[in-house]
C-alpha cells in the first residue's frame, strides 16, 4: 500500500518528465515547418542601362608641371627678387645668396672646371679645321688619280688604292674630331650648368609662375661638400600643362589596357573631386616584387588642377570597354555548370534554370547579350553591395524595377 501512494503522488511528476521533451520535439518540427514554408528569395529584374567595364589600380602623381628651383651654394640668402604668382623668364633673377667660406672656394673651382671645358671646346674646333683642311686634299688627291690612273699594272693599281687610303684615312680623322666636339660641348654645358649651381645668384631654369618659395631672406643653405654634392630646393615654378599619373597595373590586367583609353582617378587628398585623363604610355619591361609582376602605365590628365601635386597618392579606373543600353542583372544572379552560364528564374512555386550568354563587366553588374529580357525576375545567391537598384554606380538611364523580397507568386 506504501509503494502504491507514494506512485499515486509522484505520477503527475512522471508524467511531466515524459511528455515535456516530446513537446519540445514536435513543436521544434511544427515551427521548422512553418519557417520553411514562408522561407524568401532574393531577387532583382533584368534591367537596361550602361555597363562599364575596368581595370582599377593605385599609383602615384609622377609630375605636375612643377619644376624645382635648387642650389649647390653654402651660405646666407641675401636678397628674394621675386613673389608668388610672379611671371618669370628662363634666366631671370630669383635670389641672391652671400657665399660663405666653402661657396667661394667650391664657386671658384666651378669657374676653373668651366674654363677648362671651355678651352677644351676651343681647342677641338681648332683641330677640326686643320683636319678638314687635310681631309679636302685628300680627297682631291684621290679624284686626281681616278681620273689620271688606267688602273692597268700592278703600280697604278698601288698608286690608286695608296690614294684611297690617305682620303679615307683623314676623312674618318675629321668625324672623330666632329664627335670630340660634341662632347666637347656637352662637357662644356655641364661645367656651366655646375657653376650656376655654385654662383651666389640663383636663376630660373624655366618659363613659369612662381608657384612657392622656400627659402626667404635670412635663410640658410647647407649643401654637402663631398664629391656626391648635394641640392637644395629654394622654390619652384609652375609651368603650363597637366598633370601625368603613374599607375601599377598587373600581369593580369595589363593586356587589356591601350593608349587612348580613358581613365576616371580620384585622389584622397582632393575628396570631392573626380578627374578625367587618357592613357598616354605602357610600360610593357614592368617590374617584379616579390613574385608579382607590376607594368607602369602613364595617364595624363585632361585638364589642369592647382591642388594636384607631384607624388601624391592616385587611384584610377581605367575604362576599358563600355556598352549602353544593354541588359545587365547582378552578377551574383549568374551561375556557372562547366561552360555553361544560368540564372535561375521563379516558375511557380519553384524555380528553373535559364541559360544565358554574357558579356562584359563591372564591379557589380553583369552584361545579358542572350537568354532574358527585359523585366524578368531573377533569383540572387547572395545580396550584390550594388548593382540591383536604380543607383547602380556603372549603370545609369536604368529602367525595370530594383530588387525584391518575397515569396514565389507574391
Amino acid at each position: 500500500m506504501k509503494i502504491k501512494s507514494l506512485l499515486l503522488k509522484y505520477k503527475w511528476i512522471v508524467l511531466a518528465i515524459v511528455l515535456i521533451p516530446t513537446i519540445i520535439i514536435v513543436g521544434q518540427k511544427i515551427l521548422g515547418s512553418k519557417e520553411a514554408g514562408t522561407q524568401q528569395q532574393l531577387t532583382s529584374t533584368v534591367k537596361r542601362g550602361t555597363i562599364t567595364s575596368y581595370v582599377s589600380t593605385t599609383g602615384t602623381i609622377q609630375a605636375a608641371n612643377y619644376l624645382a628651383i635648387t642650389t649647390s651654394v653654402n651660405g646666407i640668402v641675401k636678397k628674394v627678387y621675386v613673389t608668388e604668382g610672379e611671371k618669370v623668364v628662363k634666366g631671370q633673377k630669383i635670389m641672391e645668396v652671400t657665399l660663405d667660406s666653402e661657396g667661394e672656394r667650391s664657386l671658384a673651382d666651378a669657374y676653373s672646371s668651366y674654363l677648362r671645358a671651355k678651352n677644351s671646346l676651343e681647342s677641338a674646333k681648332n683641330s677640326l679645321y686643320g683636319l678638314e683642311t687635310a681631309m679636302l686634299q685628300k680627297e682631291e688627291a684621290f679624284e686626281d688619280e681616278k681620273e689620271t690612273n688606267s688602273y692597268q699594272d700592278h703600280d697604278e693599281r698601288l698608286s690608286y688604292k695608296y690614294a684611297e687610303n690617305e682620303y679615307l684615312q683623314a676623312k674618318n680623322a675629321y668625324e672623330i674630331q666632329k664627335s670630340s666636339i660634341k662632347q666637347a660641348e656637352i662637357a662644356l654645358e655641364s661645367a656651366y650648368s655646375e657653376y650656376q649651381a655654385y654662383s651666389s645668384t640663383i636663376t630660373a631654369p624655366a618659363n613659369g609662375v612662381i608657384a612657392n618659395i622656400v627659402a626667404t631672406e635670412g635663410t640658410k643653405i647647407e649643401n654637402s661638400v663631398t664629391s656626391d654634392r648635394s641640392v637644395e630646393t629654394v622654390a619652384s615654378i609652375k609651368q603650363e600643362g597637366t598633370p601625368t599619373a603613374s599607375l601599377n597595373v598587373t600581369e593580369v590586367d595589363i593586356n587589356n589596357i591601350k593608349v587612348g583609353q580613358k581613365a576616371k582617378l580620384t585622389l584622397s587628398s582632393i575628396s570631392d573631386q573626380t578627374f578625367e585623363g587618357t592613357v598616354t604610355g605602357i610600360d610593357k619591361i614592368g617590374t617584379q616584387s616579390s613574385g608579382v609582376s607590376n607594368y607602369p602605365v602613364i595617364v595624363k590628365f585632361d585638364s589642369d588642377n592647382d591642388k594636384v601635386l607631384p607624388n601624391m597618392s592616385v587611384t584610377a579606373d581605367i575604362i576599358i570597354e563600355s556598352h549602353d543600353n544593354t541588359l545587365y542583372v547582378p552578377t551574383s544572379a549568374i551561375n556557372t555548370a562547366g561552360d555553361t552560364k544560368y540564372v535561375l528564374v521563379p516558375e511557380g512555386a519553384g524555380q528553373k534554370k535559364a541559360t544565358v550568354k554574357v558579356g562584359i563587366s563591372d564591379d557589380s553588374n553583369t552584361e545579358i547579350l542572350e537568354g532574358l529580357n527585359e523585366n524578368d525576375v531573377v533569383i540572387l545567391s547572395t545580396l550584390p553591395t550594388e548593382g540591383f537598384t536604380s543607383s547602380s554606380k556603372n549603370s545609369s538611364n536604368d529602367r525595370g524595377g530594383g530588387m525584391m523580397i518575397g515569396g514565389p507568386g507574391m
